[in-house]
């Protein structure tokens, strides 16, 4: 037996005489004390005292817990009381905290916001790093909510004593225990859990917006060209500049690159691939990568461009325009008045803003003075390199325009399959093409055979929105959208979802071109009433993000678990791609969740090499089982009974233990090797006796017998 003390709402104290007393701490939660008593005379006042509210206190720790629950079960002359309680920080809970606070902050300003107002204290004992909550909010919710919050956004952990909230970046001690099976535990187990892993996410960093007038690149001037967006079309002869761009840089002839596939990845990523790479040109040097800014590759060409449109974009779409005034080269002096013009010339997501903080030729070049003779004018010999491609100043237009359509369907690269679904959250082939075109007011819906009638058949080249189909006419049995003559988007399949690729990675049997669609690519409208159409989508955005990407797990690969994907991050504060993969790293679960667990522990003070058994929860130290395997584990979870003559046996949940694709190779290596021993014919098994198995015993009548 254990007297624990008990306290009413009122204030009123009693003694429960309570057996089987045991207190559970768990990593990440509130601590738990359950308890039985016998409802007899010694403990009849605290009987009575059972209800909401009470208190009842550890006499070892002091440490106060509330009843959370009671279960009183008749007996032939008693009750008897099987009672649950929950640590009295979880009071925490009866506070809702109306408010917020958001952006930057420091531990110490988000605890007083939890704090402030209660009968809580807090104490951070370690040095903790501000977070960065962008346009999120902190608040406005219950106190346990709040508290959880905090530990996830500052990546920390908590503890209580009592009413005191600690705070520290890791709770527990490192080689505090170790346990050999068989020596100083009775038994060891192991549970694997596979249900949680993951192996690849898509992540966003901050988001941009970017305005869909992929139309309006313009030529006509160098100011006129800078005042562009970066996602802007030049109506280039594609072909001439990919055959010119392989031709000439360096980086393609030193890297092997296919530019095909390079110029779609750049558009993809939502930058013109016209004067990427015509600036690729201007500055290129085979040491350096895309754009002259990435000295070390970040991975295959590909990857490489990626990262540089991610940084292109964090650039052309900063708050505040710092001109690079100086560089290496020479300099000039920085003139705030020009500073204040740029500002308003070269809005965000303009080809300007990016240059003129990334290049300081071009600002001496808008500039029109040198910080070196030397140094040429890269936003001239863009414009001349682009105008040697075939390109020309495109205008966009209220009806759509040459890349309007694209630029809207490009937004929906990655939204996934569902059969005979026709919106966002997920569609099959003709859903996406029947969506893209009700946008802009030119009704279609499904099957593919009713959309592959409406217009008319034309083979290549194809132009932006002509709708490419699968099969026989009649008989189609997939759809596709032209983005231009050479690029299509489609809802793929369940395990693609919606994709962008070259038209001439999987050639269509034929095309069909609406003349509505085929109207708003040119300029014009046949419509007859566009009094309630929104079909001016010069105003339209498409989602675009800072950096972006997508990080694949070891154990993503085909002949290990392949892609289980974890469910998409994103950011409001990560600008950068090497801290959104990271951050992606993180979020990935490429193991199981491990659980060890003991049903017996000797608990002696001093036991192999000096170390001292220290069981508490967060306390990291060894466990080897019968089969000599050390494992470093962290205690998650303990629970230890208080009333020495208890029958029941304290118990110890380890886990934290995390496999690297080391230790899978072994496994399957032990495992081909146990294939190679294997016979060669099974064994013949006899099956288990069933009912059906017992033959029936049909035993005759006495009247059949004396018969």
């Amino acid at each position: 037996m254990l007297n624990l003390p008990i306290r009413s709402p009122a204030g009123k104290e009693a003694i429960v005489q309570a057996y089987n007393v045991a207190v559970t701490d768990t990593l990440k939660s509130f601590p738990t004390m359950n308890f039985s008593f016998i409802g007899d005379g010694a403990n009849e006042a605290a009987e009575k005292m059972i209800m909401p509210r009470v208190i009842i206190t550890d006499p070892t720790t002091g440490q106060q817990y509330r009843i959370a629950s009671s279960n009183p079960v008749p007996t032939a002359r008693f009750r008897v009381y099987a009672i649950t309680t929950i640590h009295i920080a979880h009071d925490l809970h009866d506070y809702y905290i109306e408010n917020t606070v958001t952006g930057s902050q420091s531990l110490k300003a988000c605890c007083d916001l939890l704090t402030g107002g209660t009968k809580f204290k807090y104490s951070i004992d370690d040095n903790i790093n501000d977070h960065d909550f962008g346009s999120d909010s902190l608040g406005n919710a219950h106190g346990d909510d709040i508290l959880s919050s905090i530990a996830s956004a500052f990546d920390i952990e908590y503890w209580f004593d009592n009413c005191t909230i600690h705070f520290a970046k890791e709770i527990g001690k490192k080689d505090s225990f170790v346990f050999i099976d068989r020596v100083n535990t009775s038994k060891i187990q192991v549970n694997e859990d596979y249900t949680t892993i993951t192996t690849a996410i898509k992540g966003t960093g901050k988001q941009i917006d970017v305005q869909n007038n992929g139309g309006n690149g313009n030529l006509d001037s160098v100011e006129g060209f800078a005042k562009s967006m970066i996602n802007a079309d030049f109506g280039v002869n594609k072909q001439a500049m990919i055959q010119d761009f392989a031709n000439r840089s360096d980086k393609v002839k030193a890297r092997g690159v296919d530019v095909n596939r390079l110029y779609d990845t750049i558009k993809n990523a939502g930058v013109s691939p016209e004067w990427f790479f015509a600036y690729e040109l201007q500055e290129q040097n085979s040491n350096m990568g895309w754009l002259n800014h990435w000295s070390y590759p970040h991975g295959n060409p590909y990857n490489d461009a990626v990262v540089v449109c991610n940084w292109i974009k964090s650039i052309a779409y900063s708050d505040t325009l710092n001109p690079a005034w100086s560089a290496a080269e020479g300099s000039i002096s920085p003139d705030p008045n020009l500073q204040s013009k740029w500002e308003q010339d070269y809005g965000k997501g303009t080809i300007g803003r990016l240059y003129l903080q990334a290049t300081a030729a071009a600002v001496w070049e808008l500039a029109g003075r040198s910080g070196n003779a030397s140094i040429g004018k890269p936003l001239a010999g863009c414009v001349s390199t682009i105008k040697g491609w075939g390109g020309h100043t495109v205008q966009a237009s209220s009806g759509g325009g040459s890349g309007q359509i694209a630029a809207f369907a490009r937004q929906y690269a990655g939204v996934p399959y569902v059969w005979g679904g026709n919106s966002p959250s997920g569609w099959d082939c003709s859903g996406f093409v029947a969506y893209i075109y009700n946008h802009f007011s030119i009704p279609m819906h499904q099957p593919t055979t009713y959309e592959e009638y409406q217009g008319q058949v034309v083979g290549p080249p194809y132009q932006e929105g002509d709708m490419l189909f699968w099969g026989a006419r009649g008989r189609t049995y997939h759809v596709a959208l032209a983005l231009d003559s050479n690029t299509l988007e489609m809802a793929a399949n369940p395990e693609r979802g919606t994709v962008i690729q070259a038209i001439s990675a999987w050639p269509p049997d034929f095309a069909v071109r609406n003349s509505a669609m085929a109207a708003k690519v040119s300029g014009g409208d046949d419509s007859s009433d566009d009094s309630s159409s929104d079909t001016d989508t010069s105003s339209d955005t498409t989602t675009q993000y800072t950096c972006q990407g997508e990080y694949d797990s070891p154990m993503a690969a085909d002949d290990k678990w392949g892609k289980i994907w974890a469910d998409p991050f994103s950011s409001d504060t990560i600008t950068d791609q090497d801290t959104l993969m990271a951050a992606l790293k993180k979020q990935v679960h490429d193991y199981p969740d491990v659980q060890y667990t003991t049903d017996w522990i000797t608990f002696k003070d001093a036991f192999s090499h000096d170390i001292k058994n220290e069981i508490a929860v967060g306390n990291y130290g060894y466990l080897r089982d019968r089969y000599g395997i050390d494992v470093n584990v962290r205690i998650q979870s303990y629970t230890r009974y208080r009333d020495r003559d208890t029958t029941q046996t304290d118990t110890v949940t380890f886990g934290n233990k995390i496999f690297g694709i080391d230790e899978w190779n072994n496994r399957e290596n032990q495992a081909n090797a146990a294939l190679h021993k294997a016979p060669k014919k099974p064994e013949t098994v006899t099956p288990p006796v069933t009912f059906d198995d017992i033959q029936t015993i049909n035993v005759k009548k006495e009247s059949e017998e004396n018969g």
